[in-house]
């Protein structure tokens, strides 16, 4: 079963960070897509609503955030590296 990392945009620093929590979905997207945008029109599994409301650090500030917003938190196919200033 493919896993997906879970990244957010910070509305602090403009940039998207990890919050270091993978989920398994059996047909995920095969790109970085937001939640709002994968899931249009179809209701979310379980593992995927988990993740609302959780804490996540802006890894630029240090502030801490609740992931509330579905077009702000994105699944990111785990063999896929697309934030290469995220070191």
């Amino acid at each position: 079963m493919p896993s997906y990392e879970i990244y957010f945009h910070c509305h602090d620093c403009k940039r998207e960070h990890p919050i270091h929590f993978k989920i398994h979905l059996n047909h995920g997207p095969d790109r970085k897509q937001s939640l709002t945008d994968f899931f249009r029109g179809r209701s979310m599994p379980p593992q995927v609503t988990a993740i609302q409301g959780h804490k996540a650090l802006c890894l630029k500030t240090g502030k801490t955030f609740n992931l509330a917003n579905d077009d702000q938190i994105f699944l990111v196919p785990s063999a896929v590296t697309l934030f290469p200033d995220e070191k």
